[in-house]
């Protein structure tokens, strides 16, 4: 996440003053500002104009109130149940460590994905009670999900390093990395990447104060002391550090699945060839290997195909961020209240969006993948039926 979120939220929270009291069209920006708490900046004539107004509004209700919060429960009911089928596992495997510290992170994104759009339901029985959320969820929740997008990121660039070191040096580092040394690399870097972002939650003060517009009161978010003082320096370390974590996660993850690959295939030529070589000494040696040869490539073929599927989801998440990072330095226009906004509204909610559908699909690519995983789940699942049966029939 970066400013962008921050204007956003801006712009729904007004969205809601507005729908409710019908009174902002006698005010001007300066008062509609003074209850969001921020600068609204030039008026809607001079932006760019990026589809009709009602157009705009059908996108917002469709993407943020019903796919993302849709995804997000999804995404917490999916990592909930990558959490338990791994702890039924046992963390004798360092991937299963890092794999359920992904998930862990992956459940704070997708929870505080619905709380941060449950303002759209709440909007629907009272609007008072809607803005106050969404000004409260602005500074929490949005931060929140982007830096869980971080941790994770660089969470899966580390999984990619380690199977590489792995298929590579499979004897050199076996011993080196035990499930005792990623632990402490997980936490290591979820500590790291996520308290680099931390100070960010102390930019903003909520206060409640009364609006006429609603003729009640309301919280609002508020620039406070440390981000007046700190403002220029602060962004400036945000932003490059927000541009630096995807980019570098991103890169080591493509270089470490290409090496990954190139081995994979390199290692089923050369036991293919063995055991064609085995089999011109001993035809029934040869027959006993060469389903053994064959296991060894499905093998080697299905590894491959759960890292080129990790690899397009990591690079459909985050390629979309990167590009928005590029273009808002590129492009002065190309940012909340200036001439792109709507254009630039309307990619918040694609990258909103993907951050969480990337936070909950990884149960199905596990189930689909792994026949560990599978038979794990499938025989928790069993024992559940059995178990509901059972206590249903008495």
């Amino acid at each position: 996440m970066d400013q962008y979120y921050f204007g956003f939220q801006t712009q729904r929270a007004v969205y809601f003053q507005r729908c409710a009291a019908r009174m902002l069209s006698t005010e001007n920006s300066t008062a509609a500002a003074g209850v969001a708490g921020v600068a609204t900046g030039p008026t809607t004539p001079y932006f760019f104009e990026f589809l009709d107004e009602r157009k705009r509004k059908i996108i917002e209700i469709i993407m943020d109130y019903v796919l993302m919060f849709s995804i997000s429960v999804l995404g917490v009911i999916t990592n909930t149940l990558v959490i338990i089928v791994y702890a039924k596992q046992g963390f004798r495997e360092s991937v299963a460590i890092s794999m359920t510290t992904i998930a862990l992170w992956d459940l704070v994104k997708c929870a505080a994905g619905i709380l941060n759009t449950s303002s759209g339901i709440l909007s629907l029985f009272d609007p008072v009670v809607a803005f106050s959320w969404t000004n409260i969820t602005t500074v929490v929740f949005d931060y929140l999900i982007s830096f869980s997008t971080y941790v994770t990121s660089v969470l899966a660039a580390y999984v990619a390093v380690e199977r590489c070191l792995c298929v590579t040096f499979p004897l050199k580092v076996k011993w080196l990395l035990t499930p005792r040394v990623t632990f402490i690399a997980c936490l290591t870097i979820s500590v790291v990447v996520f308290g680099g972002f931390a100070i960010m939650f102390g930019i903003y003060d909520i206060v409640w104060t009364w609006s006429a517009s609603f003729n009640a009161t309301v919280a609002i978010y508020r620039k406070n002391d440390f981000y007046k003082s700190n403002e220029g320096p602060l962004f400036a370390y945000y932003n490059l550090s927000g541009t630096t974590w995807p980019i570098a996660s991103f890169v080591v993850i493509v270089i470490a699945t290409i090496i990954i690959v190139a081995k994979l295939r390199e290692g089923s030529k050369f036991r293919a060839g063995s055991s064609n070589n085995d089999g011109s000494s001993a035809k029934n040696s040869s027959d006993q290997q060469k389903p053994q040869a064959q296991n060894y490539v499905k093998r080697d073929r299905q590894v491959v195909k759960m890292l080129l599927v990790i690899i397009i989801i990591y690079i459909i998440a985050l390629a979309p961020r990167i590009i928005v990072y590029i273009c808002k330095y590129l492009f002065y226009d190309f940012y909340f209240l200036r001439r792109g906004h709507h254009m630039f509204q309307f990619v918040v909610y694609i990258c909103l969006t993907l951050d969480v559908l990337n936070g909950a699909v990884n149960f199905f690519v596990f189930y689909k993948m792994s026949s560990s995983f599978r038979a794990t789940f499938q025989t928790m699942a069993t024992f559940c039926k059995s178990s509901t049966t059972t206590s249903t029939s008495k």
